[in-house]
């Protein structure tokens, strides 16, 4: 079930004195999927898949998330109410690629997370495929 779908865009500066998801501008498109059914008879070990896809907009450069995908997921969590170690993170590009976020050390006011990505298994482009089909 598509629990969002929207554009998301960032212009590259501090507001409110908290760190942008990144320094330079960008957007993505974000559709916000739950995968299985509220039954409770399977229990999925990343029921959300956010789904991204970096977009060209009136900016001339548009930053990728591949290095800042941690920012974008907090960003995403807080406002979605998402628990980031329970989301599939899946970014659209030529091959299709899936990020693990591993929360690595806690200081006091934020957590740094350790970034890897990967090619999405077969299984995964399947579940997703219904998803995608109308992706721009």
């Amino acid at each position: 079930m598509i629990l969002h779908d929207f554009t998301y865009e960032w212009d590259g500066k501090s507001k409110n004195g908290k760190k942008p998801i990144a320094w330079w501008p960008g957007a993505y498109r974000v559709r916000i999927v739950r995968i299985g059914d509220d039954t409770g008879e399977i229990q999925h070990l990343f029921p959300i898949i956010v789904i991204l896809k970096s977009i060209k907009t009136g900016n001339k450069l548009s930053v990728s998330l591949k290095n800042y995908i941690h920012n974008f997921a907090e960003k995403l969590s807080d406002a979605y109410d998402l628990d980031i170690n329970k989301v599939l993170w899946v970014e659209l590009r030529e091959d299709t690629k899936v990020a693990h976020l591993n929360p690595d050390r806690k200081l006091p006011d934020q957590i740094l997370y350790t970034v890897s990505w990967r090619d999405a298994h077969p299984h995964e482009l399947e579940m997703i495929a219904p998803y995608t089909e109308d992706f721009k």
